[in-house]
């Protein structure tokens, strides 16, 4: 775990704080970005996402070496020079490198946050989790109406970096070189036995996460395509998504404070999703209102899906095996988040498209049964037991 007490607790939510800027910044900036460089940007997101992938891979060697405050430096240093970047140049082949420059920063510091999460819980680590998952979403909602506001002066936009670097300022006090449950978790992470209990939920995040990524990469594309509005209107679309998504984590943490089972959340929020998703689908050509309006009810109701199966995941581990399980499972769900956007490209050619939607359907629909497959096996061997 991540030392320093107060003031470390406050750099792990500054650093999920960056995390929100950044998951929201270049989605919201694609509708002005294609304006301005007159360029189609649309591969931004994906491309976002496979440096997410790389990063959360490079964090595995990083995290068994080094105590997590050095991934969440390096990492929140990479976002806010991407930020700089993705508002200053007037290239589209420069643009869609500073994506992938931001997913680079975002994959190391979300792996790393999660492990110092996992080592700082008292019990499930679905509550911290859902805390710092939470101000991702709060943050996220806040930065497409800066966006918006600086939609006609895109270098004016590059001060967001001041809320990564406001991580750097917190956690740049010296660490020690290894930590011993770093240490343990290389060496679990060479059993893969370890790893097997989390197979269902290495197959739902990539499902999960890609879902979430059609709706979040093209939350400002989307409402531009379907009501023909101008961008900087349009960039208040990744504001609503992310104002949902808030809305959606923070009732489902209020639920699972009364008790309410976390697997009983998960499975039918996804289910509700994946038939809403569908609803979406069938009305986007003629009801474009309506359509967007189901888009909402499903955003609300995914929202706490991945701090949910990470944290029932983790729940399966002890936090030396939880830093050796996390890099695999968050890079699990930026493949999906890299290659399902890709899919809908390839087969709807339209972020806006029917298609889009209905393929995001049936494979959010697979989600609820992974799950439920979960709860069969446990209850199972718990019987057995």
């Amino acid at each position: 775990m991540i030392a320093g007490g107060t003031r470390t607790r406050i750099g792990l939510f500054a650093a999920f704080g960056g995390l929100g800027v950044t998951a929201a910044f270049v989605p919201a900036l694609l509708p002005s970005a294609e304006r301005d460089l007159r360029a189609d940007l649309s591969i931004a997101v994906p491309v976002l996402f496979a440096g997410l992938l790389v990063g959360v891979l490079a964090s595995g060697p990083l995290l068994a070496r080094r105590p997590p405050r050095t991934t969440l430096l390096l990492g929140s240093t990479l976002q806010a020079l991407a930020l700089v970047t993705t508002a200053w140049t007037g290239e589209a082949a420069v643009f869609v490198a500073a994506a992938a420059l931001a997913g680079l920063g975002f994959g190391l510091v979300e792996a790393a946050g999660s492990v110092a999460a996992k080592a700082a819980s008292t019990g499930s680590a679905t509550g911290l989790l859902s805390a710092l998952l939470g101000t991702v979403a709060v943050c996220a909602a806040a930065t497409p109406l800066l966006v918006a506001l600086g939609a006609e002066m895109r270098p004016v936009l590059a001060l967001l970096c001041a809320v990564p670097l406001l991580t750097v300022m917190l956690l740049a006090a010296p660490a020690p070189r290894t930590t011993p449950a770093a240490a343990d978790a290389a060496a679990v992470g060479r059993d893969p036995r370890a790893l097997i209990a989390l197979l269902p939920f290495a197959l739902a995040l990539p499902l999960y996460v890609g879902v979430e990524t059609v709706l979040s990469g093209w939350s400002a594309v989307i409402p531009e395509r379907v009501l023909a509005v101008d961008p900087a209107v349009a960039a208040l679309g990744t504001s609503a998504f992310w104002g949902l998504m808030a809305v959606g984590r923070f009732t489902a943490a209020a639920l699972h404070r009364a008790a309410l089972p976390p697997l009983a959340l998960l499975t039918t929020g996804t289910a509700g999703a994946a038939v809403l998703m569908a609803v979406a689908g069938v009305l986007v050509a003629s009801h474009p209102v309506w359509a967007l309006a189901a888009l909402g009810l499903v955003v609300v109701l995914l929202a706490p899906s991945y701090g949910l199966i990470l944290g029932l995941a983790l729940d399966r581990l002890d936090p030396a095996r939880s830093a050796a399980a996390v890099g695999a499972l968050v890079a699990c769900g930026a493949v999906g988040g890299t290659f399902v956007p890709a899919l809908v490209l390839l087969l709807g050619r339209d972020p806006a498209s029917s298609t889009t939607f209905l393929v995001a359907a049936v494979l959010c629909a697979f989600v609820p049964v992974l799950m439920l497959a979960v709860s069969g096996s446990r209850q199972r061997a718990e019987t057995t037991a």
